[in-house]
């Protein structure tokens, strides 16, 4: 597999949701008919591989996923049937990540993950910490002994099941995302202290021209 069509995998992992081909363009600094060719030459890898993923072309993007007939099998791994296919898949985002803030899960899952931290945390898996104007995501006992894991091997266990390539290419778009994010709060807060001089300066001249 090349370098693009890595770069492209790496995304769709990262993200765990439905994205546009514009936006893995924009991501990977590709063009869009490379994206586009490279998604396709990844769906068709996937369907003839023996693995348990497949990538979907959706109404509103792409999504990597888990094929259905394995289901059954991921739910082996916990006691009862308790958690259903999208809360596990906002779990194992947030096993992966952790620690986190609910930004950073609603940022990779979309606009749903709001609910399913809310019935996660109804459920006893996490628990929410007030951080700002965002909360803090913290994995719970019952986490961990659900999935019989030691906390220290939790993160660890998740990421054994992912290629470390895949890893090394998903850090390195959260990093690019995170800095874009950076830059424009920079300019936020460049124009804030800006207008903030600006009116300071009309104050100071208003009693002048009175």
């Amino acid at each position: 597999m090349d370098s693009k069509l890595r770069r492209i995998e790496a995304v769709l992992f990262a993200v765990g949701r439905e994205i546009t081909g514009e936006r893995i363009a924009s991501l990977c600094s590709l063009e869009l008919k490379e994206v586009e060719e490279g998604l396709h030459t990844l769906q068709k890898d996937y369907a003839e591989k023996d693995c348990a993923f497949h990538l979907l072309q959706k109404e509103n993007g792409w999504k990597l996923t888990v094929r259905d007939e394995y289901v059954p099998l991921v739910s082996s791994l916990v006691h009862s049937t308790e958690l259903e296919k999208p809360l596990m898949e906002t779990l194992a985002v947030i096993a992966w990540k952790y620690p986190l803030v609910q930004a950073d899960v609603v940022k990779l899952r979309n606009a749903s993950a709001y609910e399913h931290m809310k019935q996660l945390e109804e459920k006893g898996f996490i628990t929410k910490e007030k951080l700002g104007r965002t909360y803090k995501v913290k994995l719970t006992p019952k986490f961990f002994e659900y999935f019989d894991l030691p906390s220290e091997e939790a993160k660890q266990a998740f990421l054994k099941q992912v290629p470390s390539e895949i890893l090394k290419e998903a850090e390195a778009v959260d990093k690019e995302t995170e800095e874009v994010e950076r830059l424009l709060e920079w300019d936020k807060k460049e124009k804030e202290s800006h207008d903030e001089i600006k009116k300071a300066m009309e104050d100071v001249k208003s009693p002048e021209k009175a």
